[in-house]
């Protein structure tokens, strides 16, 4: 892919990541991030539509990503944010406490869900009512499938437990709790996993830094 194209990209996920709603191109030609016309923008979007990585949702005039965007994305585009000096304290204070103390900080820091994997059969969950305010989960087929996904956390823990050997994030037929959303999961020291659960949408550059840092405290 172009460097245009990857910016582009790169932008567009960016934005949705924060708006939840369709990217035109009239608000990624402000500021002239691109220093090119309007008209090129549009361009490079549909060349980005026509190869898989961009998608018209219904009638709306803007794009939103893709499975396929995506995963370019996590591939090629990540920009891991560190913790803050200010959440590296509150990480370590909060697993000094208990391991469920520091999922429940990770779920206030993400507005996400949390899931702790104590052994291949047992896990500790939360963080459900901040998952299910997410836009994505307006839809009450997405609520459904979700529920059926909290059903079967412990076969999909159990599935996972031994194969996670590292930082990383698994989406669509990847990811064992549900292709509907997403995870970024890490192993810790003590032979349990961590793992914020939450749409595609997510910030993956601040929750795998955060998750970074919780690596670094577990010892």
């Amino acid at each position: 892919m172009e460097k245009r194209s990857q910016r582009l990209l790169k932008e567009i996920i960016d934005i949705y990541t924060k708006t939840a709603k369709p990217v035109g191109s009239k608000i990624l030609s402000e500021g002239n991030k691109f220093d090119v016309s309007p008209a090129t923008i549009r361009n490079d979007m549909y060349d980005l539509e026509q190869e898989g990585y961009i998608m018209q949702p219904h009638t709306s005039a803007g794009r939103i990503p893709t499975v396929l965007g995506y995963q370019y994305y996590l591939d090629n585009l990540l920009t891991i944010k560190s913790a803050t000096d200010a959440e590296k304290k509150e990480l370590l204070s909060a697993y000094q406490q208990d391991i469920r103390d520091l999922a429940k900080l990770l779920v206030g820091k993400t507005n996400l869900a949390a899931i702790v994997g104590l052994a291949p059969n047992s896990f500790y969950f939360t963080g459900l009512f901040n998952l299910f305010s997410q836009p994505e989960f307006e839809d009450y087929k997405m609520v459904l499938s979700m529920s059926q996904v909290v059903d079967s956390f412990e076969k999909a823990m159990a599935d996972i437990y031994h194969q996670i050997d590292k930082a990383q994030v698994l989406i669509c037929q990847d990811n064992p709790f549900s292709e509907d959303c997403s995870v970024a999961i890490t192993p810790l020291s003590d032979d349990k996993l961590i793992a914020i659960l939450g749409p595609m949408r997510m910030d993956y550059n601040r929750i795998l830094g955060l998750l970074e840092e919780t690596v670094k405290i577990v010892k």
